[in-house]
């Protein structure tokens, strides 16, 4: 189930379930960045409308962000 507060996040700022559980921790694109080891850019292209992460990274954002995987993806994921 997705928190509410998440949802308020996504229509209030306009952004993916990504960006919305990033911006609801109170972390900027380059923290979670240095997090998954990756650059602040490729954090963007994570949390494009049309992002569907890879399993591992689905497993080490749902880590950062302290939610399920399930929670973090509303649509039946890329498998890899």
């Amino acid at each position: 189930m997705l928190p509410g507060e998440v949802c308020d996040v996504m229509h209030k700022e306009n952004v993916s379930l990504q960006a919305a559980w990033r911006i609801l921790r109170g972390m900027s694109q380059q923290e979670v960045a240095e997090k998954l080891g990756i650059s602040q850019s490729a954090v963007s292209q994570l949390e494009a409308l049309d992002s569907r992460p890879q399993k591992r990274t689905r497993e080490k954002l749902a880590a950062i962000y302290g939610c399920t995987q399930e929670q973090i993806s509303l649509y039946l994921p890329k498998e890899g």
